[in-house]
């Protein structure tokens, strides 16, 4: 893993930290990207982007823990050399603060002072706090784990969070490269992600020492964790590499595509996934994916280039890297089961057979969509060009602005009138869609009662939206096909 000598850290006046500590009732799984994304694709929720700012969201989730932090992270570093100018994130210092307000704080971390995690950050930590790094050896891999359990063992069940995702807390990693956060706040799935730490730490002492004697990483696991969970309604799975055969869930994930594919990852060496990929292709599954270059020299790149071309886009940033690990499934289709497989797990034989990994599937049409507009806007930037399949954020709102619509008859066989109290539509574009968000008409309306024939559509729910010449106005709403 690439690290970043030098970038400049340009302080935002964005306020995260209300989003950051605020979990509506229902709504138990937030996400957070560290790039731009594209809220145009957003369905019913837009997606929100830390810029420059996870880090502060790393420290308002940290300010919030009340009795336990136990903390699985690859690296950490916010060693001021790494900046060209600018203010550090002081994560140190809010765990340092938190250990002194009475928080019990464990830490797990990747080998200290190797090439790939030095991690300095852990310098500024009180030395009361206990810290355990992974072991070294021919047999085993690299704690590569993104999590962090907040409050797990607390008797309210509104207290435990787990925290994970992709994102290292490095300078780099917060500034420039493209990651996910994700965070649950969920008593059963915390206690999930505390059984696999303290696997690792060989205890279950709040705030105690690890045990040697007890400890086990890698290979040495067992599969102890549950899988399954139902948070806010929705199934959300749970696997640790690499006692949980990782990779099989990965394939499971793509091969359960109905309708779309669109993939994300940092290091792709994994034959298996690839084969799997193009096989859904073979299908007539629409697929879209993004790698880093630093898969360019693996086999998957080339095998997947020749099948998918510019569906493929290689992120070749100079000082950055597009570090997400996820794929997402049916994001636009309602009919399907829209999901998002995330986490820490790189697509390779590594993560699957040696390294300590963590990965979360969501089967979440919200969460999915969210996970799409980054993608969406990522692969764009890149020079992708993709098939719009999501239908823009409002086609389910009907908003009138005194330009009354209506389709007659309601519900019809195909054939129908689009009517109007006025002329002020005409001229204006409308276009209607299915629910799998493909457009399947679209015309200019000249005259107030405009005759539409679908009668060649299967039954079912269709949108429309009538657009006014600047975009600046929308009606929009549903009919149905009897």
């Amino acid at each position: 893993m690439k690290k970043h000598l030098l970038f400049t850290y340009i302080v935002l006046t964005i306020n995260v930290c209300s989003n950051a500590q605020t979990f509506k009732k229902g709504h138990h799984i937030q996400c957070y990207f560290t790039r731009p994304v594209d809220t145009s694709v957003a369905r019913t929720e837009k997606a929100i982007s830390l810029i420059r700012t996870a880090g502060d969201t790393v420290i308002a989730y940290i300010n919030r823990a009340k009795y336990t932090l136990d903390i699985a992270m690859y690296d950490f570093v916010e060693d001021s050399t790494w900046f060209e100018q600018g203010n550090i994130p002081d994560i140190a210092g809010a765990i340092n603060k938190a250990y002194a307000r009475g928080v019990k704080i464990r830490w797990v971390c990747n080998q200290i002072d190797s090439i790939f995690s030095p991690n300095t950050g852990l310098d500024s930590l009180n030395k009361a706090i206990p810290v355990l790094p992974s072991p070294t050896g021919n047999s085993y891999g690299i704690m590569h784990n993104k999590f962090v359990v907040i409050d797990g063992r607390s008797s309210n069940p509104s207290d435990p969070i787990v925290w994970t995702g992709c994102m290292n807390w490095e300078p780099g990693q917060i500034d420039k490269d493209a990651n996910n956060l994700v965070i649950i706040q969920d008593s059963a799935f915390a206690h999930c992600y505390l059984t696999e730490f303290n696997q690792m730490w060989g205890d279950t002492v709040e705030g105690g020492k690890y045990n040697l004697a007890n400890s086990k990483f890698g290979p040495k696991k067992k599969d102890i964790t549950p899988h399954n969970f139902i948070i806010d309604g929705h199934r959300v799975e749970s696997y640790f590499s690499p006692t949980d055969t990782t990779n099989n869930h990965i394939i499971s994930t793509i091969a359960s595509a109905k309708t779309e594919i669109d993939f994300g990852v940092f290091e792709f060496s994994y034959a298996q996934d690839a084969t799997e990929i193009i096989n859904m292709i073979n299908k007539g599954i629409y697929v879209a994916g993004i790698m880093d270059q630093y898969s360019l020299a693996y086999a998957p790149y080339s095998k997947l280039s020749n099948s998918m071309a510019a569906m493929l886009q290689l992120y070749s940033g100079n000082d950055s890297l597009f570090h997400n690990k996820y794929v997402i499934v049916d994001p636009c289709n309602m009919q399907a089961d829209p999901m998002v497989l995330a986490g820490s797990h790189n697509w390779t034989n590594e993560a699957e057979v040696y390294n300590d990994e963590n990965t979360i599937i969501i089967h979440d049409s919200t969460v999915a969509n969210l996970f799409y507009q980054a993608f969406h806007k990522e692969f764009y930037s890149l020079g992708g060009v993709m098939v719009q399949h999501c239908i823009p954020l409002g086609i389910n709102e009907v908003t009138t602005n005194n330009k009354a619509v209506v389709i007659l008859p309601n519900p019809n066989y195909g054939k129908f009138i689009l009517q109007f109290d006025n002329d002020q539509h005409i001229n204006e574009q409308v276009e209607i869609y299915n629910m799998l968000g493909e457009k399947l008409y679209n015309t200019t309306l000249l005259s107030n009662n405009t005759q539409i024939d679908l009668s060649m559509q299967p039954q079912g729910i269709y949108l429309y939206r009538v657009i006014s010449s600047e975009e600046s106005t929308v009606v929009a709403g549903k009919f149905v096909i009897q």
